[in-house]
């Protein structure tokens, strides 16, 4: 399915990537319900007087606890709750690099790595990297797969603040709004019903929206880094494949990782659905 992005796009000053999931088409011919499910990049230079406009109930920030701290979500004066769920937390996962069980601080790693990007030092970026061995094409997409089982827990705290949220508005986002958050968008939908291709042009939407910014970083940066730019086919098929062929396809896996019973999935339906 063709998804025109520029009609999900959200204008709120200071973000790159905030777009409503509104209008999305399940296999059923349901729709999608517009204005309660927000995707984004991070929040930290967001105008809060925009963000009034959504009317949003939560928000869920799916940073580490440093990339918070370098870079909090700005939300003044909003009556918004924040949920920090974070991915690449120790606390929360055995994260595997390269194959292997790392013993490092993997928050504090992947926020040196993104407060590096930011600032386009791609030199200490490929230093970091380098320094772990890491095959970094091969990586992303061990990562992607790490997200459905090593962050299940988290993506479950997810679905639990959907149904809490009971329809209010929600906005998710990670820094860039592609890697975490298009893994939880990708399990979000599927559990709606949406279809996968649909679920693939929606991950891959984000190239349209920042593809200025992406030609300036591999004008700059070593084609090896390329694989940790933008959104990449391989990287969401193989978070998709495994779900499919390891874990019984997005029903049993949200049954059994996400911690939703037949009740609760039927009510996110009913709830994030428009009626057929």
């Amino acid at each position: 399915m063709g998804i025109d992005v520029f009609k999900q796009l959200v204008p709120v000053g200071g973000t790159k990537n905030l777009r409503d999931l509104g209008g999305l088409r399940t296999a059923e011919g349901r729709v999608v319900r517009s204005g309660v499910l927000f995707r984004s990049d991070t929040l930290h230079e967001a105008d809060s007087d925009d963000l009034a406009q959504l009317g949003l109930a939560c928000v869920v920030d799916f940073r580490s606890e440093a990339e918070v701290e370098r870079r909090p979500d700005r939300l003044d004066g909003l009556a918004v709750r924040w949920v920090n769920l974070p991915i690449d937390n120790p606390r929360s996962s055995t994260a595997l690099l390269g194959g292997r069980e790392e013993q490092q601080d993997l928050s504090q790693f992947r926020a040196d790595i993104i407060h590096h990007w930011l600032n386009q030092d791609f030199d200490a970026v490929l230093k970091l990297t380098g320094e772990l061995g890491l095959d970094i094409a091969g990586d992303r997409v061990k990562r992607y797969v790490s997200f459905a089982v090593d962050f299940a827990p988290v993506f479950a705290g997810f679905f639990t603040e959907l149904v809490a949220i009971a329809g209010r508005p929600l906005l998710f986002h990670c820094e860039g709004g592609t890697d975490r958050t298009g893994a939880a968008t990708a399990m979000l939908l599927g559990v709606l019903g949406v279809d996968r291709d649909t679920v693939v042009a929606d991950y891959l939407a984000t190239n349209t929206v920042v593809a200025d910014e992406l030609e300036e970083q591999r004008q700059l940066a070593p084609e090896s880094l390329w694989p940790i730019m933008g959104a990449h086919e391989s990287q969401i098929h193989a978070f998709l494949d495994h779900i499919e062929s390891e874990l019984g396809g997005i029903d049993s896996y949200a049954r059994s990782h996400l911690n939703l019973t037949d009740e609760t999935i039927a009510q996110l339906r009913s709830t994030y659905l428009s009626p057929v």
